[in-house]
């Protein structure tokens, strides 16, 4: 999954569309996707889900929201994949 604060001159000049649009692309054939929360402050980390890739997005976009308002700016919020491990 693409960090946009990684490449942000690249993702600058697109509109919340067509963000969401390439975000959605990316979302490859994946088994699922968790939500990390980490917080740089306490170095203290949670995974949520699994969930499908849009729920993923969502309940990131929820987390992020829920966190900027309570001032704790400094939490990262990311969506990473999930992948069974390989049976045999």
């Amino acid at each position: 999954m693409t960090d946009m604060r990684d490449d942000r001159a690249a993702w600058a000049h697109h509109t919340p569309e067509q963000l969401l649009d390439r975000i959605a692309a990316e979302l490859d054939v994946c088994d699922s996707y968790v939500v990390l929360v980490a917080d740089p402050q306490t170095q203290e980390s949670d995974a949520h889900g699994p969930y499908s890739g849009p729920v993923a997005l969502c309940v990131a976009d929820g987390f992020r929201r829920d966190l900027n308002s309570d001032g704790l700016a400094d939490v990262e919020v990311s969506v990473t994949r999930l992948h069974p491990p390989a049976l045999g």
